[in-house]
């Protein structure tokens, strides 16, 4: 078993090469399999696809995931990329990114590419196993937003978060319930997009034991001013190679970054 600790690749032979290989072969013997497989397809995924996905979150997640809360996408990188692009206005109505700090290195490269200027980042502290400092973030618009901004019809927001509650990347801590519930709140009152980057929920190894997502508690509000898209990806449960992912978020969010 040979491993590349640099990139974090797992050994060849743990890639499941024969379940691609069967699969790929199943797939293309469908009557409409080639065409399915290799045309261009629905901007949201499939309707087979984000069902069966559902099923899948829903066990996963042990609680219901909707269908039509769901969007593929081309991976998680790419998926805040193009969170970023779509809902955000660097050089005009969107102020600040906060960032859990420290957290995944290379995100910094995809908002900058985008139109932000390092000014506009903001730290968040990571509290030792407890994850983002809530605390801190409240404080912190408080003082950027002295009077909380009213959500525009444009669909753009503020500011942006980008966040790992589950397992974060590097410290590993995880958000509870409670701060993830406060933290939703805050995104709220101040108009703030949180992407929750929930690529390591389901390598949890007692899942019993997982917090909610923060879409979870976003969903639950049932508002018109949804403000969290989980970004969720196969490269971390199945081969790092396979550029599949999702969202999932309110279906407000969905058009916004769907059917534009």
């Amino acid at each position: 078993m040979v491993i590349n600790f640099l990139k974090g690749q797992p050994s060849q032979d743990l890639l499941p090469i024969d379940l691609f290989r069967k699969a790929t072969a199943l797939a293309i013997a469908e009557p409409d399999g080639p065409l399915l497989m290799l045309q261009y397809g629905h901007e949201l995924g499939s309707q087979t696809f984000r069902a069966n996905l559902a099923s899948f979150l829903s066990y996963e997640y042990r609680e219901p995931v909707q269908p039509a809360h769901l969007c593929a996408t081309a991976g998680a990188s790419l998926g805040v990329e193009h969170i970023v692009g779509m809902l955000t206005q660097p050089r005009g109505k969107t102020k600040f990114a906060y960032f859990q700090d420290p957290t995944y290195f290379l995100v910094f490269a995809i908002f900058k590419d985008l139109g932000f200027q390092p000014h506009q980042f903001i730290g968040v502290p990571d509290k030792p196993c407890h994850g983002l400092d809530v605390d801190h973030f409240e404080r912190a618009l408080a003082q950027h937003f002295p009077v909380p901004p009213t959500p525009s019809d444009d669909g753009l927001f503020d500011s942006v978060l980008y966040c790992v509650p589950t397992h974060a990347n590097p410290t590993g801590s995880t958000l509870n319930n409670h701060d993830r519930q406060r933290l939703v709140q805050l995104a709220k009152k101040y108009n703030v997009l949180v992407i929750s980057d929930d690529v390591y929920d389901i390598l949890t190894y007692e899942p019993e034991h997982m917090p909610r997502r923060l879409v979870a508690f976003d969903l639950d509000t049932n508002d018109d001013h949804p403000v969290v898209i989980s970004n969720g990806t196969f490269s971390k449960i199945l081969a790092p190679g396979i550029r599949c992912g999702w969202y999932e978020c309110h279906p407000r969010l969905i058009r916004a970054l769907g059917e534009r």
